[in-house]
């Protein structure tokens, strides 16, 4: 099985979770358009990832922990967001996050709105105020919580649905704006700032590099009185962020949303030289030093937690005690994402499938690999099972869609068995996406992918195990399987509850939903 990534897997079942007293801090560590293999890191990519791409600390976390090589979000920032947030699937009624903007963006390349079949229903940018974030959930739980960085889910409709609004005791970045304007401070009058950043929350870390800061972390001093950067501010609202919350009383959960590596590819000088060597242009440098920054904060985070206090004494440790994760929030974006085909906005793997990676030192085994599919919906109730789990959101007002992995990191091979991975798109992303609906999973010894596409009226299926880049379509070859999933994907599109309100693609002949995929 799954002989397109070579691992070592162990079987085993857990018996009993035991944390001691303290309930863990939890931390997720989400890159932006970090592709699945643009990670220096043997045991997430199977093995693919190019060797220009060098991430020491993120490399240390998979040495150390677990890694998901088959992990997935979905195609874009801000449904991966709404998903992690609510632990539910766009269809439901308070997350209703297809895509980022709206599900009418025809044109550059792809269907154009006079030559499309349908259009594309009306979605929200925003988590419903309605909806029970995982903040506020695991505040129910007793935890203090936080989220740094790029939120992108809240602010368009009123500020109830910003962070601050939303569960989070901290918020420092969290706004309705998809990515950063620029990458380094620039003078306003007497002021250094991230000119047009959300509502300037880092314009505090925004001074040029001073030569204390530099011998503080080890950098370059040919940063001296140079702008800095924002992957570095982040760092400095993460570090800061972290000694106050270990100083509290509370367990404490914290979102890091970096903006890299979101355009505009912009790499701090130093990184972006020591890039040089490994790009084929100027523009890989670029993107591999933007990359580097983004390693260095995994590193900060790594520091911070053995010495919270910053004194030089480690005794004071929290590490043992903190789940960190890190992954990103779709494919990437700014090269290939080979073997896997596409990239950023679609549904082949090279679009959602992303690297996950969990450290949680003296808890997991060390440099193991699962082979279970882990979604953006399944954070949420894992988060809640580490938690202890005391509270939790009542069903039929806000159900969970996700399945808690936290077995599977304790033990991989002893809950690898999650239940099939589901997507629904009913409108247009330029060239990436058009209506569809995909399914993801086992049939047999195999993994499988079926999808069904509106304008061509027509079924796919593709062999994930023995065909990573989706090359050999198999629906007319496996028929039996092909029906098998499609099944499961209309089970999954018809199933019963409150908030359940999947949106199909509105044909234009007659303005009428086009509804669920027919039978294959």
């Amino acid at each position: 099985m799954f002989r397109s990534c070579i691992c070592l897997f162990v079987t085993g079942f857990v018996t009993s979770v035991s944390f001691g007293a303290e309930k863990p801090n939890i931390i997720i560590l989400m890159a932006d358009d970090l592709g699945w293999n643009h990670v220096g890191v043997s045991e997430s990519t199977c093995g693919t990832a190019p060797t220009m791409y060098q991430t020491p600390n993120v490399a240390r976390l998979a040495a150390e922990g677990v890694s998901f090589p088959y992990a997935y979000a979905q195609p874009n920032c801000a449904p991966t967001r709404a998903a992690m947030l609510t632990g539910q699937y766009a269809p439901r009624r308070y997350n209703d996050i297809y895509v980022v903007g709206n599900l009418n963006r025809n044109g550059r390349g792809g269907i154009s709105k006079e030559k499309a079949k349908f259009k594309g229903p009306q979605q929200h940018e925003d988590v419903g105020a309605e909806a029970i974030t995982i903040a506020e959930a695991l505040k129910e739980n007793g935890y203090a919580t936080a989220h740094i960085g790029k939120y992108h889910v809240g602010g368009h409709d009123g500020p109830e649905t910003l962070p601050e609004n939303s569960g989070f005791d901290v918020n420092i970045g969290g706004f309705s704006q998809g990515h950063q304007p620029v990458c380094f401070a620039s003078r306003d009058g007497k002021q250094w700032k991230f000119k047009n950043l959300g509502r300037g929350d880092f314009d505090r870390w925004a001074d040029p590099y001073s030569s204390a800061y530099l011998r503080k972390r080890g950098l370059s001093e040919s940063l001296l009185d140079t702008p800095k950067h924002v992957s570095d501010a982040f760092g400095d609202a993460m570090e800061e962020t972290v000694v106050s919350l270990a100083s509290g009383s509370q367990p404490f959960y914290l979102q890091l949303h970096t903006y890299a590596v979101h355009g505009p590819v912009k790499a701090r000088p130093d990184l972006r030289e020591d890039a040089a060597g490994r790009a084929q242009s100027k523009k890989m440098a670029e993107y591999l030093g933007f990359i580097a920054g983004v390693d260095e904060n995994v590193g900060r985070l790594v520091t911070v937690l053995e010495d919270p206090n910053l004194d030089g004494d480690t005794q004071d440790s929290i590490l043992e005690n903190t789940l960190i994760l890190f992954t990103s929030d779709n494919g990437g974006t700014h090269t290939d994402n080979l073997p896997l085909r596409g990239e950023k906005g679609m549904f082949t793997e090279g679009g959602i499938r992303v690297p996950l990676i969990a450290f949680w030192k003296g808890h997991l085994p060390e440099g193991r690999v699962s082979r279970r599919m882990v979604h953006a919906v399944d954070y949420y109730p894992t988060y809640l099972d580490v938690a202890g789990g005391k509270w939790l959101p009542p069903s039929d007002v806000h159900p969970l869609d996700g399945e808690s992995f936290l077995g599977e990191l304790l033990q991989p091979g002893s809950d690898d068995d999650r239940g099939p991975v589901c997507y629904l798109f009913p409108g247009y992303l330029d060239q990436r996406a058009q209506p569809g609906a995909w399914v993801i999973n086992e049939v047999g010894d195999d993994r499988f992918k079926a999808s069904f596409d509106y304008e061509k009226n027509t079924w796919s299926l593709f062999n994930l195990s023995e065909d990573i880049g989706e090359e050999k379509n198999l629906a007319d070859k496996n028929k039996n399987v092909l029906v098998t999933l499609a099944k499961q994907l209309d089970t999954w599109l018809t199933q019963k509850g409150p908030t359940w309100q999947p949106k199909y693609p509105i044909r234009k002949e007659d303005g009428m939903s086009a509804g669920r995929p027919p039978r294959p």
